[in-house]
């Protein structure tokens, strides 16, 4: 006699039921693994959609369609609005496109979406920034730097002065190019005192960066006086122009250091910083 062969449905679920409870694994332990299991396929699934956004979105900012940027990004925040990229990315994008709008309205609504998609970013990442992250402070302070440029654009300057501060105190390693953005802005602002002490701390942080040189003595010969017919700057600026050619003697602002030394009537030195020798006795 033969038997008529019936083609079986295996249930995958229940089989895995029984393999659990030959674990000795209870109903509810079970339970919980098929959960944690579902949840793990539908994180990957949700990944896989978001980085299809950010790729869009990144394509699309190199490419300055900031509107195509936003829109992307704005889709991944609907499906999952706890990823802090996704935010970092979006305060991109209206940072990116707010000076290409005519409208001062429509250009500072950008910077205020900017600074708003920054901080929560910024709140995000700091929620899940933990000591087994090589790159957790790095990853932090740059959404800080990101934030405090919004901040300058939109003339909001203490706002950006206290952001850099962050940035540079939550990654001392890259301290020196915060400082530097500080010194920048407050540049930009006039407020050439406070300018001055920024770029110290450049130097301070790192003694070759030769703009911090250049930008300290161009605001300090802001403070030059006439006496008669000639320039006297503070002490002290001369030397920062004279650092500045040491170290690039080339570089971009070669020519303009040169004449600022000029106005002031010093000469260009190229041994700043070494040792006079002592006088013959």
């Amino acid at each position: 006699m033969q038997l008529d062969e019936n083609t079986l449905d295996f249930d995958l679920k229940k089989e895995q039921e029984r393999a659990a409870q030959g674990q000795g694994l209870t109903p509810e332990q079970i339970k919980q693994m098929q959960e944690a299991k579902e949840k793990q396929q539908k994180e990957v699934t949700t990944v896989k959609a978001l980085n299809e956004k950010l790729s869009a979105a990144s394509a699309a900012i190199q490419g300055g369609d900031f509107e195509t940027a936003i829109a992307s990004l704005k889709e991944a925040i609907q499906m999952d609005p706890s990823r802090d990229l996704i935010w970092f990315k979006l305060g991109d994008a209206y940072r990116l496109s707010a000076p290409k709008q005519t409208d001062p309205a429509e250009k500072q609504k950008r910077l205020d979406a900017a600074v708003e998609a920054y901080q929560k970013a910024v709140q995000l990442r700091q929620a899940v920034t933990n000591d087994k992250d090589p790159n957790a402070a790095k990853n932090l302070a740059a959404y800080y730097n990101n934030l405090a440029e919004a901040y300058a654009k939109a003339n909001k300057v203490d706002d950006a002065v206290k952001t850099y501060a962050l940035a540079a105190q939550t990654d001392p390693t890259a301290a020196a190019q915060y400082y530097f953005n500080t010194g920048a802005v407050l540049t930009n602002a006039g407020k050439a005192d406070d300018a001055i002490a920024a770029f110290d701390k450049v130097i301070a942080a790192d003694p070759n960066r030769a703009d911090a040189y250049y930008w300290k003595g161009v605001n300090m010969i802001g403070h030059a006086t006439l006496q008669g017919d000639k320039m006297v700057a503070p002490p002290g600026t001369a030397e920062a122009f004279q650092k500045y050619l040491e170290l690039q003697p080339t570089g971009a602002n070669a020519d303009a250091a040169k004449q600022m030394l000029a106005s002031i009537g010093a000469s260009v030195e190229t041994s700043f910083g070494k040792k006079k020798a002592a006088p013959k006795k």
